[in-house]
This record gives structure tokens, sequence and C-alpha cells, in this order.
């Protein structure tokens, strides 16, 4: 187990490559066909309301991405960043936060009104201890985001940023 809370709270592209495969040679079984599906647009997101969770917890995706000034690597220890490889790092991109051990998929977000650059996201995690749904608060530091603080279950962990702002 690892010895920081937030990398079990990192991780989830597995299910769609898995989704994504399929043997040719076995006949398909007879299936309705769903309507297709309406292009999808960048739209900003939406609050994340009890029934979007509920829905995440299903495991119904969104079309959720993380704003721009969460996107980087960032390291949980203080000298972290300094090293080739860390156990402590892990990347934000527009829908997933990969770690060293772990992935987790946006599933929904929502901004805190009031409360800064403070999203609340619900993650679906797949990591060696099984999948979990995780939901957290992201905060940046007001200074040109160079520290975000993670927090779950009562509990605030801060990481550092590693690469440029």
């Amino acid at each position: 187990m690892k010895t920081t809370l937030v990398l079990t709270a990192l991780t989830g592209a597995l299910s769609m490559a898995l989704s994504a495969c399929g043997s040719q040679a076995e006949p398909a079984a007879p299936t309705k066909e769903a309507p297709a599906a309406a292009p999808q647009q960048a739209a900003p997101s939406e609050p994340v309301s009890a029934a979007e969770e509920a829905a995440a917890r299903a495991g119904q995706s969104s079309q959720a991405v993380f704003p721009v000034g969460y996107r980087g690597e960032w390291d949980y220890s203080d000298d972290g960043c300094a090293k080739d490889e860390s156990g402590t790092r892990f990347v934000i991109s527009a829908n997933e936060i990969k770690g060293y051990e772990d992935t987790s998929k946006l599933v929904a977000l929502e901004t805190l009104e009031g409360e800064g650059d403070a999203i609340r996201v619900v993650l679906e995690n797949q990591s060696s201890e099984g999948d979990h749904t995780l939901v957290q608060i992201l905060r940046l530091s007001p200074v040109a985001g160079i520290s975000l603080r993670v927090e779950q279950d009562g509990k605030t962990v801060r990481a550092n940023r590693c690469d440029p702002v």
C-alpha cells in the first residue's frame, strides 16, 4: 500500500482499452442497434449533481475536462520534481490523472463558486488495489499554480508543479 493517500486517488483508461478489444473470429450476438451518438462538443463543465455522481459511480462517463491550469506534471514529494523518476509523481491531462501505479479517469467536474479555482471531481480509479470511484476537491495555489491541494475524505495533501508554468 502506498504511503501517500492521493496516489490511490490517481488513474482509469484501462476499461476503454478493454472495451475497444474484441474478437472478429466470434460471430456477433444479435443486438439492438443504438441510435448514432451526436458529435461531442467541448462544452463547459456543468456542476456535479447527485444524479451525475450516481451515474459516475455506476460507470457512466461524461465529457468533463480538467481546466488548463490543473494540467501538467505534479509530485507529492518536496524533492520529487528534481528526480528523473519518482513514485509520487503524477500527470493531469485533459481527462485523466496518471500516477506511478494507477490511473483515474475524470467522470464529472464542478467548479466551486466563491472558492477561487477550486474544483470538485469524480474519478474512476483503476489500480492494483482494485477499481474505485473517488470524489476529490482540487485547489490551485493563488501564486501561478505552483502547488495543488488535493482534499479527499477530510484529508488534504499538497503537490508541487514539476513542469514550468
